[in-house]
């Protein structure tokens, strides 16, 4: 973990009102994505730089080439592969190429543990009045497609936990990775409070790394994925945060110990800066602070 601490932790930028926060800030940041995003840096030879971003944003600033990949969580759908329209920005928000698919995922609902047997049922939920999730996320889309209610748009996923405890929101939608490590687990810090319910109809769904559309990036990560699953690198992450029973690993296809590395495009573009941008939000176990 001390490789982290080289991740550039002290300015703070502004982009668009949007404040970025540059590497690990005074804390440490960790979490499954951010240690594996770490381990393909040192593959490449370059620095891992951390971008706080509002996940909502994540496409226009890949566009703009102030990050280079969306790493924390991101779901994986068709719709951002090729591109779709936004109703509530009215804009059209355009494709993402993709890595391989690396981890499992489910859509849950987040209710006060007394509110458990009200919503144990997907009539039961339809019956609530308010909803919440992050803005931009899958949870947002869920809540939109199964529910047919707008949700209150939060920053972060988490925020919907201090939601839903003070009352403001009846069902939050969340990631069940999240909400395995705040909720499901003992030692969470919300397992006496909170309780976690499937939706009936939410099919189970992946994560996988987002780049701006054109970026030959996908194919090199690609290679490195596979070889840090072949050399056990992979593995060692997951157990060390838990979601080893969860991970994907044959999605990346055959690593090439030969893979001939692009000269051109968004390798050319980290190589020469000497660095990768990840944006990321706080989001445990993917990426938090200790």
């Amino acid at each position: 973990m001390k490789k982290i601490l080289a991740l550039l932790c002290s300015a703070v930028l502004l982009f668009g009102g949007i404040a970025l926060m540059s590497g690990c800030n005074s804390k440490t940041l960790v979490g499954f994505d951010i240690e594996l995003a770490q381990a393909v840096a040192d593959k490449i030879g370059v620095e891992l730089e951390c971008e706080k971003i509002n996940w909502d944003t994540k496409e226009a600033e890949l566009a703009a080439g102030n990050i280079d990949m969306a790493w924390n969580g991101f779901t994986y759908t068709e719709e951002r592969d090729d591109g779709y329209f936004d109703e509530d920005r009215n804009e059209w928000i355009g494709g993402l190429d993709f890595s391989g698919k690396y981890m499992r995922n489910r859509q849950v609902a987040v209710v006060k543990k007394e509110n458990a047997e009200t919503y144990n049922t997907l009539e039961k939920m339809k019956t609530a009045k308010n909803f919440a999730a992050e803005r931009g996320s899958a949870g947002y889309s869920t809540i939109q497609e199964i529910f047919g209610k707008e949700p209150a748009g939060l920053d972060k996923q988490v925020d919907t936990f201090s939601e839903i405890s003070a009352g403001t929101s009846d069902i939050a939608v969340v990631d069940k990775t999240l909400a395995g490590s705040y909720i499901i687990s003992e030692t969470g810090a919300y397992h006496n409070t909170l309780a976690v319910l499937e939706i009936e109809g939410v099919e189970e769904e992946f994560y996988a790394i987002g780049f701006r559309n054109g970026s030959n990036l996908p194919a090199v990560f690609n290679n490195i994925l596979a070889g840090l699953v072949k050399d056990g690198t992979f593995m060692d992450i997951a157990k060390k945060y838990g979601v080893e029973d969860i991970v994907v690993t044959d999605d990346f296809g055959t690593y090439d110990p030969n893979y001939k590395y692009p000269a051109e495009g968004d390798y050319k573009k980290i190589t020469d800066a000497g660095k990768m941008v990840l944006a990321y939000t706080e989001f445990e176990p993917m990426a938090y602070f200790e």
